[in-house]
């Protein structure tokens, strides 16, 4: 009986002491893990030491420097005392915000846009004031004058269809022909005259008058443009229905109407060269350096005209792919998450998604483009030019304070946990060593005591 139950008391500490090496093992396991932690969040804090993000330099009033996060919104955001940049995709179209965009897609002019944004002209007297009104204020103004020269030009197209350019020139050659013809007899008539040949004044009159009447029908031919406008003159004088596509109007209308611009133009100039000033001098607008920002923004996507151009130079903003283009120009995205990004904007410069353009001034004045339309400019003196992302002097690199701020919380939390464990672990490994020990002592003194009781039996036996 002895001798089986220390047997089994072995067998039970054995299978203690293996129990104990187990779980030691396991908390070796553990320690090893959280060691791997440790140098995880020391990674982690020390990819943040390195890493830097972009800052753009601004100015106060006082001229005073201030950086602030290089975002989109940062680069479109207007200021009087920044320069002004905008981005380009691989095509060379302005990326453009959704304010923006709305403002330039609502707008058939350039004064039109720049009312979006507050912009007023302040004209230098109240008949410039009344006249540029007349002309070119749509708003509240149905009859505004500027829309006959639209119109105008819409019926000299619609007229094309129907009298060729083939046909105005068989036209002018009869007219030419015809007036050369009359001129030469009237002459003829006058010159007999001279020579005393009897000759009735009432013949030369009516030579005189065929001549004049072949002359003005021939002049009406000088040009296929010319012919075509007295088309509308001559439809105008029946009072005829305009073609479709000019609102309800008839030529009459519309002659008039056209007419009424020309002379409102007209009077425009002249109050402008009474007073001694040029067309784009005539104003001023009521905050100079926000009107040359949004002017300049026009230009880039709309090209050199104050009106509409069609040109569209312009694409979008899309979050999660980079840049992509759409067929029909900007689709509106929600992209406040994009503009607002320091991550977007840094990723997409250094992978080359877009390009960085300035607007820089040469001290040229902008020119007239159209002595006819004296709102219409071409523009010299403003011009973008690209520029490199990391030369640019109002982007300046610098550390991440945030991020640092925030991996080094994390360190420091990573660790305390950490190191709470590890010591949780080691006060287990101290209890189970002491255990370890203590079985083992066990262990040896039972496979002692077995060890001598089998020996007293087999002298026993031998006796």
């Amino acid at each position: 009986m002895g001798l089986a139950s220390s047997q089994a008391r072995l067998l039970s500490i054995t299978a203690r002491l293996s129990s104990n090496e187990y779980e030691s093992q396991q908390i070796s396991n553990a320690k090893m893990r959280l060691a791997t932690q440790s140098q995880e969040a020391s990674e982690a804090y020390i990819a943040a030491l390195n890493d830097t993000q972009f800052s753009f330099v601004s100015y106060d009033s006082t001229g005073e420097s201030f950086n602030t996060a290089l975002t989109a919104a940062t680069l479109y955001e207007y200021s009087d005392n920044k320069n002004q940049y905008i981005l380009t995709n691989a095509a060379g179209k302005v990326l453009l915000n959704n304010t923006d965009l709305s403002n330039y897609k609502n707008s058939t002019n350039l004064d039109e846009f720049l009312s979006k944004y507050g912009i007023t002209k302040n004209f230098k007297t109240e008949t410039l004031k009344t006249l540029w009104n007349s002309i070119f204020n749509k708003n509240g103004n149905s009859n505004y004058l500027k829309q006959y020269d639209t119109y105008w030009a819409q019926a000299i197209e619609n007229f094309k269809s129907s009298y060729s350019e083939n046909t105005w020139k068989n036209d002018k050659l009869n007219a030419q022909e015809n007036y050369l013809k009359s001129l030469s007899k009237y002459t003829a008539l006058v010159t007999k005259k001279s020579e005393g040949e009897d000759i009735k004044n009432e013949d030369i009159l009516l030579k005189q008058k065929t001549m004049e009447q072949n002359k003005a029908t021939f002049t009406k031919l000088l040009s296929y443009e010319s012919a075509l406008e007295s088309k509308i003159i001559d439809a105008a004088e029946s009072n005829g229905n305009a073609s479709s596509g000019i609102e309800e109007l008839t030529y009459k209308q519309l002659y008039e109407g056209y007419t009424n611009y020309k002379n409102q133009i007209a009077k425009y100039n002249d109050e402008l060269n009474e007073l001694g000033l040029s067309a784009n001098n005539a104003y001023k607008y009521s905050d100079t350096s926000k009107a040359q920002w949004y002017t300049n923004l026009w230009y880039k996507v709309n090209g050199p005209s104050t009106d509409k151009s069609g040109l569209d130079n312009y694409a979008s903003f899309i979050a999660s792919d980079g840049i992509r283009e759409y067929a029909d120009g900007l689709i509106p995205a929600n992209d406040a998450k994009i503009l607002n990004s320091t991550q977007w904007i840094s990723n997409a410069l250094s992978k080359g998604l877009v390009s960085i353009e300035k607007a820089e001034y040469s001290g040229d004045e902008m020119t007239l483009q159209d002595k006819a339309n004296p709102f219409k400019f071409n523009l010299n003196g403003i011009s973008w030019k690209g520029q490199i992302y990391s030369s640019i002097p109002d982007i300046v690199e610098s550390d991440n304070d945030k991020a640092v701020a925030q991996a080094e919380a994390e360190y420091q939390r990573r660790t305390a946990e950490i190191n709470a464990k590890d010591e949780k672990y080691q006060r287990k490994i101290s209890l189970l060593d002491s255990e370890h020990n203590a079985i083992q002592t066990e262990y040896e003194s039972v496979k002692s005591a077995m060890n001598k009781n089998m020996e007293r039996s087999f002298k026993a036996f031998q006796g």
